[in-house]
């Protein structure tokens, strides 16, 4: 089976990078992968004003939809001109989304493919916390750069959590091309069980996979930049994480690898939930 690439793409109010395209596409072509790109054409509804105001509603919506629309041809071409070279098959969903309702429409198309591919920033936390919880997929982050290549050498964030099992299962369509697994482990962070993550280990090397042991610890760094540091450091192509292996209240008022993951992924990060 082929692996289905979703490629959701925001039009308004912040329009997607050209380099998110383009890093999405490379990923497809090393793994022979489809990619699905959705774009939409941003609808708002009209607003009833109850007193008189200043502002121009019906100019204001007017603009708001046509700046979507002129994104998404912006986008499109893009698209094709990539895919041209690349040599990998794209289609492309065009599709009316109405405010405040873009999310779960993205979402429901997510259900449909394998993963879903977003770039890591503040601007779309939310919305990837949105695919990454509704989506029942995992979620793979790029950073703002051009940096994809062959996955080789695959870091696994392992804390022993249902989440993080749960990613290092939805991370075999990378692994099959892999020669090499780190098991990483932030051993200040939480208590780590010695046992069980030789057990993983184990299974991990009777795969056929290289597997390189590394405890680190975070030395007043948070989490999530010591695991990214640990990987960079060994020359990792992937990081492997759960998502929100703490609930999710927890991590929005006391921070989390998750959420610093969302907005400052460093390197490409495949989050399951």
């Amino acid at each position: 089976m082929r692996p289905q690439f979703h490629l959701p793409l925001s039009t308004y109010p912040d329009v997607s990078s050209f380099t998110i395209v383009d890093n999405a596409i490379d990923l497809a072509r090393q793994i022979g992968a489809d990619l699905f790109a959705s774009i939409p054409q941003v609808r708002v509804p009209p607003i009833h004003q109850p007193f008189p105001t200043m502002i121009d509603v019906d100019l204001w919506r007017g603009q708001a939809e046509g700046y979507s629309r002129d994104s998404g041809a912006s986008l499109r071409g893009h698209i094709a001109d990539a895919a041209s070279e690349s040599g990998v098959d794209i289609r492309i969903h065009g599709f009316d989304a109405k405010e405040p309702f873009i999310f779960e429409c993205f979402t429901k198309i997510a259900r449909s493919n394998d993963l879903s591919i977003v770039e890591a920033s503040e601007l779309s936390r939310q919305f990837s916390e949105t695919l990454l919880f509704e989506s029942g997929r995992p979620l793979l982050l790029f950073p703002a750069t051009s940096v994809f290549g062959r996955i080789d050498t695959i870091a696994i964030a392992w804390d022993g959590s249902a989440t993080a099992a749960r990613a290092i299962c939805c991370a075999r369509i990378f692994a099959e091309q892999a020669t090499k697994i780190q098991v990483i482990s932030v051993t200040d962070d939480k208590q780590i069980d010695k046992a069980n993550r030789s057990i993983l280990m184990s299974s991990l090397k009777r795969s056929g996979l290289e597997v390189e042991d590394v405890p680190v610890q975070a030395k007043g760094k948070s989490p999530a930049a010591a695991l990214q540091a640990a990987a960079l450091e060994r020359k990792a192509d992937l990081l492997v994480a759960g998502g929100f292996g703490h609930s999710r209240i927890r991590e929005f008022i006391l921070g989390g690898v998750t959420r610093e993951l969302l907005c400052k992924a460093e390197m490409p990060v495949l989050l399951a939930h």
